[in-house]
């Protein structure tokens, strides 16, 4: 099939989309899915929210979402769940680059047997081709790739780096109760940071355009040193915080203990690609929000906007 790009962007906040169809959401049940849901039934959209397990997956079905089951390596699922629909935001597990391959294939095929009109694929981080030494990086490539070649029109939104990792046990167990954020990035290096409901919110928004063509990074308002955003944290939380950089090395036996041998040092793969190199990790995470065609008019959250909107999930009790 021949590859088909264009760039349509509506300055008209009137949607193109046909709100009698669902929107597919691929990884409903995950925190990136999740936020995609809320972004669509914040525009009264309707939503296919695709899940492997829904057993798991209630809070999903008590929101009023079509929840289905499929598998991203069940290409018969796939073709199952995407049947009379139009339109999906596409998310892809992070995982090796055959495996996050194979499964965009998948959907990819699905997409294009029931005549999707276009889709929204959703990176977990940047993406650069092979001989790159970051095996994340060169899997959302794979992926990327399959995208672009589809001959189905899309766009691609990729964050810097998500504030929802404050969220995680281990990070709110060390603010709630030492006042202290320890990732494994020198303080020294300047973040734009994002946030998962931003991104699925310039998803939905391109969606509604019709914006097609465009890769997306989404960023937040300011690029920021360590102390500074522990400054903004602290100022939404309504109480001091600390950032202190943890070292790779700490952060790989972490990881280990928790997931298991071996695992520390592909999740560390990143953080050393961004320290080995500099420049890189200044165009990938630092640059502030440049809204290109598609996403005029997009204000992106503010650290201490988004940390207040969360503070009792940040706190829990200690708040």
């Amino acid at each position: 099939m021949p590859l088909r790009l264009t760039l349509f962007a509506r300055s008209s906040p009137v949607s193109i989309l046909d709100p009698s169809r669902p929107i597919l959401v691929y990884l409903a049940n995950g925190v990136q899915g999740r936020a995609v849901v809320r972004a669509a039934l914040r525009r009264n959209l309707r939503v296919r929210a695709l899940v492997r397990d829904p057993a798991r997956a209630a809070a999903l079905a008590g929101s009023g979402v079509e929840l289905v089951q499929g598998d991203l390596h069940d290409a018969a699922s796939l073709r199952r769940v995407s049947a009379g629909l139009a339109h999906a935001v596409l998310q892809i597990p992070t995982g090796p680059a055959q495996v996050m391959g194979s499964a965009a294939a998948n959907a990819l095929a699905a997409a294009s047997a029931c005549g999707f009109e276009s889709l929204i694929l959703k990176l977990a981080s940047a993406s650069r081709p092979s001989p790159c030494p970051e095996p994340s990086f060169v899997a959302s490539y794979a992926v990327e790739d399959l995208v672009r070649r589809s001959g189905l029109p899309f766009a691609i939104v990729r964050p810097t780096l998500y504030l929802d990792n404050l969220l995680k046990p281990s990070a709110r167990k060390d603010i709630a109760e030492a006042g202290l954020f320890a990732p494994p990035i020198p303080a020294a290096q300047r973040i734009a940071w994002t946030s998962a409901d931003d991104c699925a919110e310039a998803a939905l928004t391109l969606l509604e355009r019709g914006a097609y063509g465009g890769d997306h990074r989404l960023a937040g308002p300011e690029s920021v040193t360590g102390d500074t955003f522990a400054a903004r944290v602290a100022a939404g939380l309504g109480r001091p915080l600390v950032y202190r950089a943890q070292s790779l090395e700490a952060f790989e036996r972490e990881i280990d203990a928790a997931m298991g041998a071996g695992s520390g040092s592909v999740v560390a793969s990143k953080f050393r690609y961004f320290a080995g190199h500099p420049e890189e990790a200044q165009s990938i995470l630092a640059d502030p929000f440049a809204p290109r065609p598609g996403l005029e008019g997009f204000r992106p959250t503010g650290i201490t906007e988004w940390v207040r909107a969360h503070r009792q999930a940040l706190l829990g009790t200690a708040g």
